[in-house]
């Protein structure tokens, strides 16, 4: 019988380290969850609190609203003529003046933002991300995949037919080749 519980003893003394090993990974886990648990909370807060000053924003504006139409009600009241001074006198050659149209704009990355979430937003289609990348690999790097907070890209406001062409083609190319790659982020903690 003393032999039986000897030769047992190695067995006892590895499931012992094996069930203490688990209670350490559960332990863990359970940090992690807490951790993860967090996150949402603190959203929220900061939620309320730009909540909070939207309605300050809004309480201003509102202000300001009835001041304008209460010196308007007054200046209609007045019913004094207001006459617009006179033009200034016209040169024979008016020079046509041309509006410039921005062919580019900015976008800020926000938190856990990929190309593919910059893209549905400017031009409502995801698979339009190569046309950012390519105008900012400089500022990005090799990788479209790793995009760092609160760095300004550019995008062309108006992209042409051939250009959609051209980026739908390139989405599909990246797709294949990082074919087993995860699409979404590791996001840090904000």
């Amino acid at each position: 019988m003393r032999r039986e519980l000897i030769a047992l003893l190695p067995v006892i003394g590895i499931s012992a380290a094996f069930i203490v090993n688990q209670s350490c990974a559960t332990k863990s886990a359970l940090e992690e969850v807490e951790k993860e648990a967090e996150s949402p909370k603190e959203n929220i807060a900061q939620a309320k609190e730009n909540l909070k000053e939207a309605k300050n924003i809004l309480g201003e504006a509102k202000n300001i609203l009835e001041s304008a139409a209460e010196k308007l009600s007054k200046h209609i009241e007045d019913k004094v003529a207001h006459t617009p001074p006179p033009p200034p006198p016209q040169e024979e050659e008016e020079e046509e003046v041309v509006e410039e149209v921005p062919e580019y704009g900015t976008v800020k990355v926000g938190w856990c933002d990929t190309l593919w979430d910059i893209s549905s937003r400017v031009y409502n289609n995801s698979l339009y991300w190569p046309a950012i990348y390519n105008l900012n690999v400089d500022t990005i790097g090799e990788d479209p995949w790793i995009l760092v907070q609160g760095t300004v890209l550019r995008y062309k406001l108006e992209l042409t037919e051939e250009e959609k062409d051209e980026a739908i083609k390139e989405a599909i190319e990246w797709d294949l080749k990082f074919k087993d790659r995860p699409r979404s982020p590791k996001c840090p903690p904000r």
